[in-house]
């Protein structure tokens, strides 16, 4: 009987030899049963490190090649089955790359199954392997990171609007909310049309409204403007829209290379905003038009009978359509000069003003919008005996439209009317501060509500003084605000600078509030409340010509045209010249100012400072009443007319003529008895 003697395994040759189920596992890794004369894994990884895997190829059980022992997969990051509850099976189950010193290593040597890595993502990475970039470094919010990239996408969309051309101005009415007639071409009349793009009209349309921009050579020729309507007093306005538009379009001085369509943008904004709000049955551009009809015709009258300045700063306002390169309808009221003597020019003169315009609101909440052109009575006839002649304002009929689609259908015979959701607003151009009371006053006089008082507001002179701020008033603060400014004076007949430093007191502080908007239901009701604004405008100016840009910040100066400069480093000096005292000491040639603010009763500005040598000091006190009227207290002590009450008039006229309380008090000292 023969000995049997140990041979090795036969090695099947195909596929159709093995065992169904049979997972087999490359000889070559030494995993495998065989018999000791097979070399072991570490003379295999011995003999194989000589070798370049690219061109050794080998073959796997499964006839896949491998380089180097590591078989082919097509991500070198091959994921496995990460369901075991040990930590180092979920690190090895996955294909190793070459040259980490597990090559030959395969998820059969775990005894794992090996379907279970087929159809699994391969997008595992160091992060969610809990492998960080530094000892205890927290691990990367990449969603948080792709929501920041977002943020800034977003923020940049819309902002550059691009130079001037026919694309563009099409996009840049499309956003806004406009049809543009270029967009209805077929595709055989763009083929045919397409020599002609640069140098054609584009047609953009809204509800009521219709633009023409004819271009040539991608550049604005002309602008006409239609309106759906048949009043007289839109049409009117057409060409002064059509002006504003070209202008925008046009750039600066006709600087057509250089137009960006940021301006158009703005107008073509407000034109759209306008638009929307209109329907079949109510027009906004006509219910806008006719106000602006009505207080035209109440200008020209008081204008006859008194100058357009007095009218301006005293009646009833100067109304003003698409001026000063801006569409929409608006009322002058208070002009003022905040720039120092030597800046000034005859244009530099800020003028406050009241925008009109329209916005969506519940017609049971507030009295909705009228479209009339009768807000006055025809004949107007304004006493020139009478202080305070009387307007005579009257009541237009309600608009009503129809209640089934919000007034976007025309109205049916016999169908019920309601009236529209819409009122007419007036937004401050520039807002004005008011004391908090005042404000309550003035919001309740047109029917609104102050807003809910959650934590007490700034003060008025801080608001005023730095729009922005949002600290609260607090009676214990006691920081001082100073300023110092250069003041241009008249000396023997020449020009030059002397410097004051001002420092404010308020010894009874109220709280403010910036009123950018009002809504009314009349006319009538802005008119009445000019008076109130100028006064706390002319105010206003009048503290910002002092204290305006001054910050208390330790590191800052104030210095003349409202800018903060920073202080100069320390000049070096020598222990020598520490010790060395000076020729002459320095002399301060500063004028110091007092200033004592007070907002209640009437608002009041107190100066104190010193006159010539050998003159008393002055203390003079400013009020300012209704409709920005000034009145000089203490003008017994200046030589500029005979009796407190004739002297007090040329002080305030002189203070109303330079618009500069700096100037005032240098003409002041001369003045003194």
């Amino acid at each position: 009987m023969a000995t049997p003697t140990p041979t090795l395994p036969p090695n099947p040759s195909s596929a159709s030899k093995r065992a169904p189920g049979h997972v087999s596992t490359p000889s070559h890794l030494g995993f495998s049963p065989a018999p000791r004369s097979v070399p072991s894994p570490a003379t295999t990884r011995k003999e194989q490190s000589g070798k370049t895997p690219i061109n050794h190829p080998t073959t796997s059980s499964h006839g896949s090649k491998t380089l180097g022992g590591t078989p082919m997969i097509h991500n070198l990051s091959q994921q496995g089955n990460t369901s075991g509850s040990s930590p180092g099976a979920n690190m090895l189950s996955f294909g190793t790359p070459l040259g980490l010193g597990v090559e030959g290593i395969t998820p059969g040597a775990f005894n794992m199954a090996t379907p279970g890595m087929v159809g699994v993502s391969m997008g595992l990475t160091m992060s969610d392997l809990g492998v960080n970039a530094g000892a205890g470094a927290p691990k990367r919010n990449e969603d948080e990171e792709r929501r920041t990239k977002m943020r800034k996408v977003l923020k940049s969309i819309g902002k550059p609007k691009g130079r001037v051309s026919e694309e563009a101005i099409n996009r840049i009415s499309r956003r806004v909310g406009f049809d543009v007639g270029l967009d209805h071409e077929t595709a055989e009349e763009r083929v045919k049309n397409a020599s002609l793009v640069g140098n054609r009209t584009s047609d953009i349309a809204g509800k009521k409204i219709l633009i023409d921009v004819a271009l040539k050579e991608q550049r604005a020729d002309s602008v006409s403007v239609t309106f759906a309507t048949e009043s007289a007093g839109l049409q009117e306005q057409t060409q002064a829209i059509g002006k504003v538009l070209l202008d925008d379009l046009c750039g600066v001085g006709g600087q057509t290379l250089d137009a960006s369509l940021g301006r158009f943008a703005g107008s073509l904004e407000r034109l759209a905003r306008i638009d929307r709000l209109s329907s079949d049955s109510f027009d906004c551009f006509e219910a806008l038009s006719g106000i602006y009809t009505s207080l035209r015709g109440l200008y020209k009258h008081e204008s006859a009978v008194s100058n357009e300045l007095d009218v301006l700063r005293r009646k009833g306002g100067k109304p003003m359509a698409h001026a000063d390169g801006q569409i929409g309808f608006s009322i002058a009221y208070w002009e003022s000069d905040e720039q120092p003597l030597k800046e000034y020019k005859h244009d530099s003169r800020e003028l406050f003003k009241l925008d009109l315009g329209i916005e969506r609101s519940s017609a049971s909440l507030y009295p909705s919008a009228r479209v009339s052109e009768q807000w006055l009575l025809d004949s107007v006839n304004l006493s020139t005996t009478d202080a305070e002649p009387s307007i005579p304002w009257q009541e237009p009929p309600p608009t009503l439209v129809a209640p089934s689609t919000g007034g976007d259908a025309m109205p049916v015979d016999g169908e019920p009317k309601n009236l529209p959701d819409l009122r007419f607003t007036a937004n401050l151009n520039p807002p004005i501060i008011l004391p908090w009371q005042l404000a309550t006053n003035v919001l309740q006089t047109l029917g609104v509500s102050m807003p809910q008082l959650i934590v007490y507001p700034p003060s008025w002179h801080s608001m005023l003084l730095d729009p922005t701020t949002t600290v609260p008033f607090n009676a214990m603060d006691s920081r001082a605000i100073t300023s110092a400014r250069d003041v241009l004076v008249m000396r023997n007949g020449e020009e030059s600078e002397t410097s004051h430093s001002y420092a404010l007191d308020v010894a009874k502080p109220d709280g403010g509030y910036k009123l950018e908007q009002l809504p009314f239901a009349h006319p009538r009701q802005l008119v009445e409340l000019l008076p109130t604004l100028r006064q706390w405008a002319c105010f206003g100016s009048l503290v910002r010509s002092l204290f305006a840009g001054s910050n208390a910040a330790a590191d800052t100066l104030s210095t003349p045209g409202n800018v903060a400069a920073k202080r100069n480093p320390p000049l070096p000096f020598s222990l020598d010249d520490l010790l060395t005292p000076p020729a002459t000491p320095p002399k301060d040639e500063k004028l110091a100012v007092s200033v004592s603010l007070a907002t209640t009763p009437v608002p009041t500005l107190s100066l104190v400072f010193a006159a010539a040598t050998g003159k008393p000091v002055c203390n003079v006190a400013v009020q300012v009443l209704q409709n920005g009227v000034l009145s000089v207290l203490g003008a017994q002590h200046f030589a500029v007319g005979d009796g407190e009450g004739v002297a007090g008039k040329k002080l305030a006229d002189a203070l109303e003529a330079c618009g500069d309380v700096g100037v005032w008090i240098e003409w002041l000292r001369t003045q003194v008895k």
